[in-house]
């Protein structure tokens, strides 16, 4: 599974507060939950998770490529990628911030 969903869509209200995001997470089995921050101009090669991963961008923007999909992320978009699916990231040229939860 590589999904992605608005934030607008995921609680159906125009923005999503940080703190609801982390109470979401949890509620949903999402027990790992960081804020963390990548540089920007990173990239990695493809590689998959053992675990479900959702995060919240908080700052940036991020390119995911999920087999013959590609999208660009940013502020307010929120990301899930299923445990075992094969995907690459590539970070834009600023700081790439964001809350993360992982489901083991």
């Amino acid at each position: 599974m590589f999904r992605f969903v608005y934030a607008r869509n995921y609680l159906n209200k125009a923005a999503m507060d940080t703190g609801e995001f982390m109470e979401q997470l949890r509620r949903d089995g999402y027990l790992d939950v960081k804020t963390k921050s990548i540089e920007g101009g990173f990239q990695t090669d493809a590689h998959a998770h053992l675990f479900d991963t959702r995060l919240l961008v908080l700052e940036g923007e991020a390119t995911i490529t999920c087999g013959a999909s590609q999208r660009t992320y940013r502020a307010g978009d929120v990301i899930e990628i299923g445990r075992n699916v094969e995907h690459s990231e590539r970070y834009g040229t600023t700081h790439f911030g964001f809350v993360v939860g992982l489901r083991h």
